[in-house]
């Protein structure tokens, strides 16, 4: 059932609740839409009045401007409600001890709260409660420390929760702020210590003048309506009609419990639980005035109804609102009584604004426990789905592992048949080579000028053939593990002259010129002679095959720190700027057309590369199209095998 809230300008006088009453209807269990209107038919005489809370507590009207919701609820609540068993161990304190002292409650219970008693008192509090063996009611006067820090005196009212039992096993009471209580000139101040049966009875007589609850009955009152709510405080639904089925348990006169609940756009109240319904008879429903639950949740002041026009409508209903100082106001709760106008009093508004707190909290942690619950479901939902996804990522990782494995044994096959064609096919074409160097000699004898040509021919391709054998079988040594060098002591600079010397011929054959400039103090150096010799022979032969035009220069130079320098510059074609990264890639040239017009697999660089770095050097290359390229070599003068065989794998692996 759904309320729907209007704005009200201000509290209306007694005339005005009247006149309104033609705009009023029921509130009934059922889902039905209701709006405040005076399209509905009033159900209510002029006999039938409603009250504040202020207006039924003394003769005149209490609220002021300055006055605070908190007040007018503290007022109606002055005592701090707790429980503890025989040796002043707190089990319980209501909400009222964290608005009075400012502690939470969770630091409070057990011996916490005596932090708040003054010193002077605490032994007189504690004495008290551990004399198990007077099972009468007690009273005592101690000072604790409010919120704004200092003492102010309180009154201790402590009863046996067994009187059944021979001995006190747990004492519920309460606790109350003397100071704040209007003194009359014939009430005596209430001495510190023990207080008799009769000063007990003065005591509860000037409590209930004042307006106040009687701590007795109805401690016990809200001690069964908080065990009931405790036993069904995980499940919302199920605590919303525990609360209503509490309530009408719990408050003497009280024949049904209405519990309305906020709609999610704020737009209304709807009807959430209701209790007590076996009281009436089968079709029938307990209703209630729809602006006596409007006005205790807009407001907050608990609201009492009286009917006296005899209709069929509750003789008497009061409602107070359901909110905590935490998250605020969260609904109503309202009850009432179809016979009796006089079952509702200022002391049922007084209990009913206590369980409305109380049915705060329990909402509240209904609430919690739900979003935990669903928190948990998340939690869970993630975990698996962080496990499938982890086991899925452990599936990858063992078939990468698992191509990994296939893609090494896949090289090592590549490698290995590199190695076995590459020695297949150098040996034949040793003996071509050497077959036809053989011919050539004895061509004056055996051969013609033509034939003398064709077999020059067949030994220009075969030694070219052989290169490129040559390089394919080096690679394949170097991936299939890494290759030792062998050092010795030899001159550089003879090296380099017996290197360039290898290609003066096609040099000169182009018409490009060559020359070779060593400037060293020392030209011997230690190193392994036939691998430095196949860099220098990769780079100058390079430098012919790309040179048609210019000169090919050859510079062997000391550098700083026991290093030297052999760098290979010429004038040819140059290498485009975005081939220059890749040109010590494996199997990698600047045109890689079928149709190219300069031979080789590609792989020249890309051994020198490789050797170098055995070497502790390094390489690097300059170039610009159409205007030559210039490529260097850095070395140690003295290699250490050993040191310098672990420190290439460590920087090649």
């Amino acid at each position: 059932m759904y309320v729907k809230i209007h704005k009200a300008s201000s509290t209306p006088s007694l005339a005005g609740v009247r006149a309104h009453l033609q705009g009023l209807f029921f509130i009934k269990p059922v889902m039905t839409h209701y709006h405040g209107n005076n399209s509905f038919r009033s159900e209510f005489s002029d006999a039938e009045i409603l009250y504040k809370a202020s207006e039924i507590t003394s003769p005149q009207r209490q609220v002021c401007d300055r006055e605070t919701q908190d007040d007018r609820l503290w007022s109606a609540t002055p005592h701090i409600v707790w429980k503890a068993n025989a040796s002043g161990w707190a089990t319980y304190l209501g909400q009222r001890w964290e608005e009075y002292t400012g502690v939470p409650i969770a630091a409070a219970l057990g011996f916490g709260y005596l932090a708040r008693v003054h010193p002077e008192d605490r032994p007189r509090l504690l004495a008290r409660s551990r004399t198990s063996e007077n099972r009468q009611s007690y009273e005592i006067k101690f000072r604790l420390q409010a919120r704004c820090g200092r003492y102010r005196w309180n009154l201790a009212r402590g009863s046996p929760a067994n009187p059944d039992s021979h001995d006190v096993l747990e004492w519920v009471g309460t606790y109350t702020d003397i100071e704040a209580l209007p003194q009359t000139p014939a009430a005596p101040a209430v001495e510190p210590g023990f207080l008799g049966s009769e000063a007990g009875e003065e005591a509860n007589l000037k409590a209930e003048n004042l307006g106040k609850i009687d701590a007795k009955s109805d401690l016990q009152a809200i001690e069964r309506f908080t065990n009931l709510l405790s036993q069904r405080a995980g499940n919302l639904c199920e605590l919303l009609q525990a609360i209503a089925d509490a309530t009408v348990e719990a408050i003497a006169g009280a024949e049904f419990c209405l519990v309305a609940l906020p709609e999610c756009d704020s737009s209304g109240l709807k009807l959430s639980a209701v209790g007590g319904a076996s009281n009436f008879e089968k079709g029938k429903t307990p209703h209630v005035q729809d602006n006596l639950l409007l006005k205790a949740f807009a407001t907050g002041e608990s609201q009492l109804w009286r009917s006296e026009s005899g209709t069929a409508v509750p003789a008497a209903a009061c409602a107070a609102a359901i909110e905590s100082g935490e998250t605020g106001r969260l609904g109503v709760l309202a009850v009432g009584n179809g016979k009796d106008s006089a079952a509702m009093d200022k002391g049922t508004l007084q209990l009913l604004a206590v369980m409305g707190k109380q049915a705060a909290i329990a909402i509240n942690s209904a609430r919690a426990i739900e979003k935990l619950k669903k928190q948990e479901q998340l939690l869970d939902l993630q975990n698996e789905l962080l496990i499938r996804q982890q086991e899925e990522l452990e599936n990858q990782g063992r078939r990468i592992q698992q191509q990994k494995l296939q893609l090494l044994e896949a090289a090592k096959l590549k490698s290995q048949f590199l190695a076995t064609m590459s020695h297949e096919l150098r040996t034949p074409m040793n003996a071509i080579i050497g077959f036809s160097q053989l011919l050539l000699r004895q061509h004056k004898q055996l051969l013609t000028d033509q034939q003398t040509d064709m077999v020059g021919r067949i030994l220009n391709n075969g030694k070219n053939l052989l290169v490129l054998i040559n390089d394919i079988l080096d690679l394949s040594k170097i991936e299939s593990g890494p290759t030792e060098l062998k050092t010795e002591e030899f001159d550089l600079a003879h090296l380099v002259m017996d290197a360039a010397r290898e290609f003066g011929n096609q040099a000169t054959d182009k018409n490009v010129a060559m020359s070779v400039s060593a400037c060293l103090q020392d030209r011997f150096i230690v190193n392994d002679k036939l691998r430095l010799r196949q860099v220098l022979v990769n780079l100058i032969s390079n430098a012919v095959k790309f040179t048609h035009r210019g000169t090919i220069c050859i510079e062997v130079r000391e550098l700083n720190g026991d290093r030297l320098a052999i760098a290979v510059r010429d004038t040819g074609i140059g290498i485009c700027e975005t081939d220059l990264p890749h040109i010590f890639d494996k199997f990698r040239q600047a045109d890689q057309t079928t149709s190219r017009h300069y031979p080789g697999t590609g792989l020249g660089l890309a051994i020198s590369a490789y050797l170098v770095k055995m070497m502790n050097g390094t390489i690097t290359a300059e170039s610009q199209l159409q205007k030559g390229s210039t490529f260097t070599i850095e070395f140690p003068r003295k290699i250490r095998p050993n040191q310098l065989e672990k420190e290439v794998r460590q920087r090649i692996l």
